[in-house]
Order: structure tokens, then C-alpha cells, then sequence
């Protein structure tokens, strides 16, 4: 059966935008320790994690933690690298943002949500943080404000700002921007 091509339009965000159910075997299953017990260090020109004392990159799910317990972060690892679903907290508990790893870097479909748990944007990331195609931005209270169209290039702002802040080096920064053309 087909679907009609406006079903189908309708239904892609719902399906690109969803969150995916995991098994509940797959989830007890799975490795899951705090980002404090590994040790990052390149291997074979990859910046990969392994956990202090052994020998074998990581792979499983890697965590960390606001001081008072809260969790920060939650982030899935294959072979050491970043590679899989990714979602980040505020100190309240609600998620802060939630997209995916590819080899490393923030790939793909990405949802931001603002302290009270209402989405704040969504839109798509290519080589780490450069925001490209339409994004959708909305007020905390709900209504969308605005819709930017970043085009293919996309916009270097948010890897800019982390940059800024310190929370990246030179060196990287200037990697992603010469990769993307700025």
C-alpha cells in the first residue's frame, strides 16, 4: 500500500524526530559507567575513550554528572568513539538537548529543549555543530518564533560560541571551519 505523498510529509518529522524505544534486554544489557572512570587518547588518529586500566577502547554507554548527583549527560560509544544517541541535561533533570554521534561528532536530526521541558528548536547538525537546512525555533511557552534556512553551508555560530567559551581548541576549531568552507 502507498501512501499519499501529504500522509507522507506529514509523518516524516514524527519518524525522523522520535524518540527510539530500546528493548528492555538491550538496555540492561548494555556497559554504562561514568565518563570519570575513562581516559581519552588517540588511537590510529581517532580520539577514542577507554576506561582507566584497560586495554580495549570502550564501548557501551558513557555518563557524567552535576555535583550534586543530577545526570549531566548520556552519550553511546562504540570501539571508543562517539557513535549513537546523545542527550544532554540541565542541573533541574529535564533534557537540555538529545541528537547523535557519528565517528565522533553531532550528526544528524537534533531537538533543544528549554529548562521547562517545551522545545526550544529543531533542526539538523553536519561535522560537529554547523547548523544546516531549516531550523524551527520555538518560545518556552509553546508557539514557533521563527524558521531560519541555513542552506547546505549551514551557519558556524554554535561552534563559535563553544570556541568562545573555551570549551573547544584552537586547533579543532579551526579544523571544522576550514572542512566547512568558512
Amino acid at each position: 500500500m502507498k501512501l499519499p505523498l501529504f500522509l507522507l510529509l506529514l509523518l516524516l518529522p514524527l519518524f525522523l524526530f522520535s524518540q527510539s524505544v530500546l528493548p528492555m534486554e538491550v538496555v540492561e544489557g548494555r556497559r554504562s559507567i561514568s565518563m570519570s572512570e575513562t581516559r581519552g587518547q588517540r588511537s590510529d588518529g581517532v580520539y577514542r575513550y577507554f576506561v582507566k586500566g584497560e586495554r580495549e577502547p570502550y564501548t557501551g554507554v558513557l555518563y557524567a554528572q552535576y555535583d550534586d548527583g543530577q545526570l549531566l549527560s548520556w552519550q553511546e560509544y562504540v570501539d571508543g568513539v562517539g557513535q549513537g544517541k546523545w542527550i544532554n541535561y540541565y542541573n533541574n533533570g529535564q533534557v537540555q538537548e538529545t541528537g547523535y554521534f557519528e565517528q565522533n561528532r553531532v550528526e544528524g536530526p537534533i531537538k533543544k529543549y528549554h529548562p521547562n521541558g517545551q522545545l526550544q528548536a529543531v533542526g539538523t547538525y553536519k561535522n560537529w555543530r554547523i547548523r544546516v537546512g531549516v531550523w524551527r525555533y520555538y518560545d518556552a511557552g509553546g508557539p514557533l518564533l521563527r524558521t531560519v534556512d541555513y542552506g547546505t553551508k549551514g551557519s558556524s555560530e554554535e561552534v563559535q560560541e563553544y570556541y568562545d567559551r573555551g570549551d573547544i581548541s584552537n586547533a579543532w576549531y579551526t579544523q571544522i571551519l576550514r572542512e566547512n568552507g568558512f
